[in-house]
C-alpha cells in the first residue's frame, strides 16, 4: 500500500488536476464546492455521513481517520469536483462518493480524473471493488462511467411528495399503537431494523449504526415513530427534516412477520401526518427500484420519480 500525501496529485486529464487532501487544508475548498454545487442541482450530491465528516474536519473537531480519503479536482485555481472515499482495509470493498458542478462544462474531464483517483486509491489499499455514488446521474455522466469500465451496481429511485393539505390518516388497527420512539424502544427499533433489511443491500442493521445515526445533527426522537402491538415493537417510520420545509422518509421498516396487515401503509401516513404538523410541505425518499413492494406503497400515496441517484461499481485489478 502506498501512502498518499497531502496535496499530492494524482490524476490529470487535460487542464483538471486532482489532488488528494488528507489533512485540513482544502477541506473549506471542498465544503464551498459541494454548497454551491448542491444549491444549483437543489439535490444533495453526497452521502450525509461524507458531509458530516468534512464539517467535523473543517471544525477541527474530528482527526481524520486513516480509512477515509478525500479528492479535490481543480481546473485551474477553482475547485470543480469532489470525491470521498472509505477505505476499510485490504480484501474489503471500497465505497466512494463523487460530486461536481453540473453547470460546468465540460463535465467529462472532471468525472474521469475523479474516476481515475478513486481506483487508484482503492487499489493502493487492496481493496477488491470499488463502488461510487453518483447522484443526480445524468445520460451523458453514465456515458462516461461506462467508458472508464464501471457498471450500473444499484439503481435508487429519489421519490417525492407534494403535501399541499394534511394527509388522511387511517384508524390504527386493533391492538397497534403509533407513537414517538422512546428510550427504552432502543433495542427493539434495532431489531426491526435488522431483520427487515436482512439480505438486503441495507443489511448490517446493529446498535452501533442505529446510535450512530442518533448522533446526527437532525436527529430528534419525536421523529421517530413506531409502531406497537402487545408491548413489541414491530414497525418504525423515521422521518428526517431536511429544513426549508422538506421533510423525509428516511427509514420505514416492518418486521418480516408483520407484513401483509397494512402496518407499512398506516406508519406511512402516521408519519406523513407528523412531517406535516412540523411544518414540511416537501417530502423526498429514497427506495431501491428493485423494492417493487416500497415502490406500489409509495406511488398508491402520491409520491412519483424527482430522479435517480446509482451506485457505479468496477471489479479492481492489484497494482
Amino acid at each position: 500500500m502506498r501512502p498518499h500525501d497531502h496535496g499530492d496529485v494524482i490524476t490529470t486529464r487535460g487542464d483538471v488536476t486532482a489532488v488528494v487532501l488528507n489533512g485540513r487544508d482544502g477541506i473549506d475548498d471542498a465544503l464551498a464546492l459541494l454548497d454551491r454545487a448542491e444549491e444549483a442541482a437543489a439535490v444533495p450530491l453526497v452521502d450525509e455521513s461524507e458531509r458530516h465528516r468534512l464539517q467535523e474536519l473543517a471544525q477541527s473537531r474530528l482527526e481524520r481517520p486513516g480509512h477515509w480519503h478525500s479528492v479535490l479536482a481543480r481546473r485551474g485555481s477553482a475547485a470543480v469536483g469532489y470525491a470521498g472515499i472509505v477505505l476499510d482495509g485490504d480484501d474489503v470493498p471500497a465505497t466512494a462518493d463523487v460530486a461536481l458542478d453540473r453547470n460546468m462544462t465540460p463535465r467529462e474531464p472532471v468525472l474521469t480524473v475523479l474516476f481515475e483517483s478513486l481506483r487508484t486509491l482503492a487499489t493502493d489499499h487492496g481493496a477488491p471493488r470499488l463502488r461510487i455514488w453518483l447522484r443526480h446521474a445524468s445520460a451523458p455522466d453514465v456515458a462516461c462511467a461506462a467508458n472508464d469500465g464501471f457498471f450500473i451496481d444499484r439503481r435508487l429511485g429519489v421519490l417525492g411528495l407534494d403535501l399541499t393539505s394534511p394527509p388522511a390518516t387511517a384508524e390504527p388497527q386493533d391492538g397497534l399503537t403509533i407513537r414517538p420512539f422512546a428510550e427504552q424502544d432502543a433495542t427493539d427499533v434495532v431489531e426491526v431494523l435488522a431483520t427487515a433489511y436482512e439480505g438486503t443491500p441495507d443489511a448490517g442493521w446493529d446498535r452501533a449504526r442505529f446510535d450512530s445515526r442518533r448522533g446526527m445533527p437532525w436527529y430528534r426522537a419525536e421523529d421517530l415513530l413506531v409502531a406497537v402491538r402487545a408491548d413489541e415493537v414491530v414497525g418504525i417510520h423515521w422521518t428526517k427534516r431536511r429544513g426549508s420545509g422538506v421533510g423525509e422518509v428516511y427509514n420505514l421498516a416492518v418486521r418480516p412477520d408483520s407484513h401483509g396487515h397494512r402496518l407499512g401503509a398506516a406508519l406511512l401516513e402516521a408519519g406523513l401526518r407528523h412531517l406535516y404538523e412540523v411544518g414540511c410541505r416537501r417530502v423526498l425518499l429514497w427506495v431501491d427500484l428493485s423494492n417493487e413492494r416500497a415502490l406500489r406503497l409509495y406511488v398508491s400515496h402520491g409520491f412519483s420519480t424527482r430522479w435517480e441517484d446509482l451506485a457505479l461499481g468496477r471489479t479492481l485489478t492489484a497494482g
